[in-house]
């Protein structure tokens, strides 16, 4: 067993790499601080390393060390958000100005429906929370998400930058995420919120995301306009 154990190691870090633990074009720690970290020699954590550079996911600079590769750097314009892989818009639109207007954020019980999402209890309270989402000051998605409230205590503010990254400081990591999308047209309702004409095509996501101890934390359904939304998706065959 041990003879594979750089393959655990290897799909360790490549979470962390598309969770955003390990940011793109930063530095991964050194080869003797994750032989420390996982309790291996080096020439273990080398062979893990090997099969991230050969995935393309990070490279090495001669006296530098080793950096995890933009992912969405072919895309130029830097707006595109991946789908492989679950991020938020503040990291998908890094270099863009950001604000969030909040429309609902309410305490309440959970339905049937979240309750079986989130593996919650009846006595398990949730956070409803429903935002616009605005990138360089254009309305850009609407956002519906219950996360329940024994996960982090929220507020106004929190809301008001990126939820992803307050969980994150908490030592929340996102690993996973169920996503199911569909190409709708506008309710009246949703094109009045998103200034747009109703019947508009739009694209909607839901999706429940899971943390490091593989808990549902996150039921969510996001709202984009069709003609001013792009995704991203890597597709990779062995």
């Amino acid at each position: 067993m041990n003879s594979y154990r750089y393959q655990d190691i290897y799909s360790k870090i490549k979470k962390s790499i598309e969770t955003n633990h390990y940011r793109a074009g930063k530095l991964l720690p050194t080869q003797e601080q994750l032989a420390n970290e996982f309790n291996v020699s080096r020439v273990t954590i080398k062979k893990a390393l090997n099969c991230l550079e050969k995935e393309n996911l990070i490279y090495t600079k001669q006296g530098s060390g080793t950096y995890v590769k933009p992912r969405l750097d072919k895309f130029p314009d830097n707006e595109t958000l991946p789908l492989d892989y679950p991020v938020g818009v503040t990291y998908s639109h890094r270099d863009a100005k950001i604000k969030n207007q909040i429309l609902k954020f309410d305490a309440r019980m959970p339905s049937k429906k979240e309750k079986t999402a989130l593996e919650l209890n009846d006595s398990d309270p949730v956070y409803d929370i429903r935002r616009l989402r605005f990138i360089n000051d254009k309305v850009y998605s609407l956002e519906h998400t219950i996360i329940p409230t024994k996960i982090a205590p929220i507020d106004t503010k929190i809301l008001e930058g990126s939820l992803y990254d307050y969980l994150g400081k908490r030592g929340l990591k996102i690993t996973d995420a169920h996503r199911i999308i569909q190409a709708l047209n506008a309710t009246q309702e949703e094109a009045e919120l998103l200034k747009i004409k109703e019947n508009t095509a739009i694209l909607s996501i839901n999706q429940v995301c899971y943390d490091q101890k593989a808990r549902p934390f996150e039921l969510s359904r996001s709202i984009f306009i069709g003609n001013q939304s792009k995704f991203g998706l890597d597709v990779h065959l062995d």
